[in-house]
């Protein structure tokens, strides 16, 4: 056991890691364009937040995939929550005319409602990190 790899808590060791996919409302290319505006967004939460991203990488422009920790007193669906809530908001304040492209009318969108997410153990981390390192980029 690398104990590195565990977060001590009061009486207990964890290792958490998570798969989670976020896509985009109605599977739109909203991000073709601005990739690197997505994942320094998703940082930013990160940098404000109690998780921590492991790996990141764009799909092809209506996707993000995502290893991450989530600390036990946390919830999953609170985290992703809050990363869509941060990054809409960021993203429309930066890239407004880009997305406008895509999704029109009062309210911002950019993410859809539900997420994909999967524990990682530790013998498929090495899989899913390469798996998320070789997604295809948006061109």
């Amino acid at each position: 056991m690398n104990n590195t790899q565990y977060k001590a808590k009061a009486s207990a060791k964890v290792r958490t890691r998570y798969h989670i996919v976020l896509v985009t409302k109605y599977r739109k290319q909203a991000l073709a364009g601005i990739e690197q505006a997505v994942i320094t967004s998703i940082n930013q939460v990160e940098q404000q937040s109690a998780f921590t991203i492991h790996q990141i990488n764009t799909g092809d422009g209506n996707h993000v995939h995502m290893l991450i920790s989530i600390p036990p007193n946390k919830t999953i669906s609170e985290t992703v929550s809050r990363i869509k809530q941060l990054t809409t908001h960021a993203l429309w304040q930066q890239y407004a005319d880009h997305l406008q492209h895509y999704y029109w009318g009062k309210h911002h969108k950019l993410w859809s409602g539900g997420y994909y997410c999967e524990t990682v153990g530790n013998s498929s981390e090495k899989t899913v990190k390469q798996y998320i390192t070789h997604q295809k980029q948006a061109s």
